[in-house]
Parts: structure tokens; C-alpha cells; sequence
């Protein structure tokens, strides 16, 4: 359960804008964390604390929002065909899992320096600030880390589970060993890094907001965080308030009026704009998700009819806001979140990067983290006002706990339970009315966080297993605890020198 200074030869030359090993990088450059000296460098370095790649193609790929629409139509990336079938990723580049490792520990590496050079200077109080904001990058690359290549914290198993190596300094010698642990070691420390950081960033400003931890976009992070965690639904509560007030109506994303896009690019560039209220935290992905779009494995018209924009909400009412959707020939339908930015870097060639912008943190899903709190401390009828907030947003009415319930406890004319009704294996046992009220949360996420990632982590918390058709051939079946769940270490970290244990297969 150990592995070398693999975990940050990309992470430490990352800073320096380099892809050099540790060792040559150690042996030819000078320790930069000496001349971060002041608060504005402080400031400038944390702009690299941010990772630059979502696991966003895996966990859409991997989740029930897709199908397999035959061999007739075009095939997308081959990251996206391993995902679609649960496979461990054979190629590493662009959004792969080695991709997803070296950002994130890339972005911790860049916190830690700030976090130590803000030591070595005497934590001055206007340090604070960006000490509150070090503390939660940190926390956030060794959650998404924690979410993509461990299995779902559960209380009951978490101290049997593998987590992943925890960074708290910089690393400044070659051959450290670093303990990846046990996933109750990793969750503990990211709530460590979390209330140490909430005082710290009360009142921060910066000329965007929206691209960095704010204060907002802090609490949203800790109200997800303490969800997943499961261990103070209190804090879910509190947390989430801070961060989009009681009644949360004004600042809920308002889709009326995208119709008046005209194209996907600029539907997008309305969704992630920085002056769009719903908006608490975006961060720019070096990725290729804005090419996946296909049409053999997508979303289809039945998937998206019967358990996403489509389908129906309770009082037998659709989304009015989504009555404009885009698609690939009826074949694969989508929203357009994830429209390419290509940045240019070679005017000449005219070659560069393609980018996508994710929102990390919305007032929508804090909202929805809200709700689903209410509902596993029994206050259905909290659950049911947050949620209402949310109905009435996206154009239907407003319900009771006793409406919502009802809805999703109704069978079809044949006999067959609602389409988003799906057995949860938590381990918990659940009142008739918590169970039918997590469903009613579930489905709001799931159309709330599509193509953002979001469904995934909701089908690994509450253990919902299902199967991808494949065409001309047998299903493949994701059972509850199923192992494939926690996406395996990267192959280069694995056969570095050291002993990291891999993810069971």
C-alpha cells in the first residue's frame, strides 16, 4: 500500500510548466518554493492549484445515462468504449485515468507550496485569505481523486477500503514513500483540510469569483463533501445555506430563455458564464470530452424520455425548460454544457488545446445536496420545499413529501415501477418514505449533473447496479459493490518503483 515520488514527477515539474522526471527536474532546478515569498505570489500560484482535468468521459460513459445504439454508427474515443463496458483504460492520454492523476496531484503540489511558503513567511493575516483557499484545492484534488479510484465512502466499510496517498507538503527529495492508506484516512483528512479552511476564506474576493474557491463555492464544496461523508447531515444543511441562502429561487440557473441560442456554442457559453448566478465554481479542463458526441454509444430517446430531461416529474409534468434539446440524428441527445473551446497556440500552425469548462459547484446541486440531507434525517417535508424550489425553476409546480411520494410509488398501467425507481444498497435501511423521496432526489441530480459526472458518484454512493446492452450481444451486468466501481490506479503509478496496491479486479 505504498508508492513512490511517481505520484509527483509530474506534479512538482508541473509547476515549472515541465513533463521532466522528478530526478532530472531535482538534479537541474532550484527549490522555486524559496522565492514565493510575498502574497501576491502566493495569490499567482494558487491559479495552478485548480485541476485541469474532470474524469468527466469515464464517469458519463460508465454510468446509466448510456446505451449501446448498434455498429451502424460511428464508434467515439477508445477511453469511452472501455468506460461504456467497465473496462480498465489501456491507453494514457488526454482524459485517461493517468491524466486525471497527474492533474489532480498537480494542483495538490501547487497548494502545498502555497501553503508552505505562507509558513515560511509567518502566516501574515493577509495570507489568510489564500491559506482558506490553498486548504480547499487541496481537499478538492484528494476528493475527486478519492471518487474516481476508490469505492464510495461508507461508514461501514470505509476503514477496510483502499484510499489514496494523502500529499501535505512538498515533496523535495527523490525516493519519498508515500502510504496510500485506508479510504477513512483520506475522508478524514479532506474534513480536516475542509473546517480548518471555512473560517479562513469568510469575506474573499477576487476580480472573478466564479475561478476560485470563494466563499460560496466553499461551502458548496464542504455541504458535498459532508453528504458523501455521511457522518453530520447537520452540516450538509448549514453548509449548503450559506452557500445559496434559505430560499435559494433568485439564484437558481434560469434555462428560460436559452432557446434563443441559436447554436451550441453558444448555449454553452450562456451555462458557464461567469455572470450567470447559479454558477459558484468553474474550472477550465484540458479535454476532449466537447468531441465525444457520437451517435453508437449516447444517450437515447428512450433513456432521455423516461429518466432524464424528458421524462416525467411529479405531478405527471414535464421540464418545460428543456423542451429544446439537441441531438445527433435521433441517435444520441444531448445538452450542450460541454461545447469545444479550442484555444490557439500556434498562430502559424494554427494548432493548441481543446478545453471544456466544468462547473465544478452550482446553487442548483448544493441545493439538491440540501434535500437529499432533509431526506436522511426524516424532515420530508424540508426535502420537499428544496426540491419544490427546484420544480418550479425548471417550469412545474411545487409538491408535498405526500405528492412526491406518491409519484414515484406508482406503477404503470402494466404493473411496472416508476423508470428512476432503482434498488439503493447502502447498507442502511430506509422508511418507506425516505426511499421513495432519495429517488425523487436522485432523478433531480441526475437531470440537474448530466454530462457533468454527477450521476456516476450518485450510482457508487447508494450501491445501484444495472446493465449496458451491447449490440448483437450479451448485457453487462454492474452489481451493487462491484469492484469496477473504483476505476483502477493508473499503469504507470502501479509499476513504479514502490508498492502501490491496486484496486481489485
Amino acid at each position: 500500500m505504498k508508492t513512490k515520488n511517481i505520484l509527483f514527477a509530474l506534479g512538482v515539474a508541473g509547476l515549472m510548466g515541465s513533463m521532466q522526471s522528478c530526478d532530472s527536474f531535482l538534479d537541474t532546478m532550484p527549490d522555486k518554493r524559496t522565492e514565493i515569498n510575498t502574497p501576491t505570489k502566493v495569490r499567482d500560484i494558487l491559479l495552478s492549484a485548480y485541476p485541469t482535468l474532470h474524469p468527466t468521459i469515464m464517469f458519463e460513459f460508465m454510468s446509466d445515462n448510456y446505451a449501446d445504439n448498434g455498429d451502424m454508427y460511428s464508434s467515439p474515443m477508445n477511453l469511452a468504449i472501455e468506460s461504456y463496458m467497465w473496462k480498465d483504460a489501456v491507453e494514457s492520454d488526454w482524459d485517461s485515468p493517468q491524466e486525471v492523476w497527474d492533474a489532480n496531484y498537480r494542483a495538490i503540489a501547487s497548494a502545498n507550496q502555497a501553503l508552505s511558503a505562507i509558513e515560511e513567511m509567518g502566516t501574515p493575516a493577509e495570507c489568510l485569505p489564500y491559506k482558506g483557499e490553498a486548504l480547499l484545492c487541496r481537499a478538492y484534488g484528494h476528493f475527486m481523486l478519492a471518487n474516481t479510484f476508490c469505492m464510495a465512502y461508507n461508514e461501514r466499510t470505509a476503514a477496510n477500503e483502499l484510499g489514496i496517498p494523502y500529499i501535505t507538503a512538498p515533496e523535495e527529495s527523490v525516493g519519498v514513500v508515500y502510504e496510500r492508506g485506508t479510504l477513512e484516512d483520506t475522508y478524514r483528512k479532506i474534513n480536516e483540510d475542509i473546517e480548518e479552511a471555512l473560517p479562513l476564506v469568510a469575506g474573499i474576493t477576487f476580480n472573478v469569483p466564479m475561478y476560485h474557491f470563494n466563499e460560496k463555492a466553499a461551502y458548496a464544496f464542504a455541504a458535498r463533501f459532508n453528504l458523501f461523508y455521511g457522518k453530520d447531515y447537520d452540516k450538509v444543511i448549514a453548509y449548503a445555506t450559506k452557500a445559496i441562502g434559505t430560499d435559494p429561487t433568485s439564484v437558481l440557473r434560469d434555462l428560460n430563455g436559452y432557446d434563443k441560442f441559436t447554436t451550441t456554442k453558444e448555449w454553452t457559453y450562456g451555462y458557464i458564464s461567469a455572470d450567470e448566478p447559479a454558477n459558484l465554481l468553474l474550472i477550465t479542463n484540458r479535454s476532449f470530452y466537447g468531441r465525444v458526441g457520437n451517435q453508437r454509444y449516447g444517450i437515447t430517446n428512450d433513456i432521455f424520455r423516461s429518466q432524464l430531461a424528458w421524462s416525467y416529474f411529479p405531478g405527471n409534468k414535464q421540464l418545460t425548460v428543456y423542451n429544446t434539446v439537441f441531438h445527433y440524428n435521433y441517435m444520441s441527445y444531448f445538452i450542450p454544457k460541454m461545447t469545444e473551446i479550442f484555444e490557439i497556440t500556434n498562430q502559424i500552425a494554427q494548432t493548441g488545446q481543446p478545453h471544456v469548462v466544468i462547473p465544478a459547484f452550482t446553487t442548483d446541486e448544493t441545493l439538491l445536496c440540501r434535500a437529499e440531507a432533509h431526506v436522511l434525517k426524516q424532515e420530508y417535508e424540508a426535502a420537499a420545499t428544496d426540491l419544490s424550489y427546484w420544480y418550479m425553476k425548471k417550469g412545474i409546480s411545487a409538491c408535498s413529501a405526500q405528492q412526491i411520494i406518491d409519484f414515484y410509488k406508482a406503477t404503470d398501467s402494466k404493473g411496472n415501477p416508476n423508470a428512476n425507481v432503482k434498488e439503493l444498497h447502502t447498507g442502511v435501511t430506509y422508511t418507506e418514505e425516505q426511499t421513495y423521496l432519495i429517488h425523487a432526489v436522485l432523478h433531480a441530480r441526475r437531470v440537474e449533473g448530466l454530462h457533468e459526472g454527477i450521476r456516476w458518484m450518485d450510482i457508487k454512493r447508494y450501491g445501484i447496479s444495472y446493465q449496458h446492452n451491447i449490440y448483437n450481444g450479451e448485457p453487462l451486468t454492474l452489481l451493487p459493490d462491484d469492484p469496477r466501481k473504483a476505476i483502477q490506479i493508473p499503469q504507470e503509478v502501479l509499476f513504479a518503483p514502490g508498492d502501490m496496491t491496486p484496486n481489485p479486479r
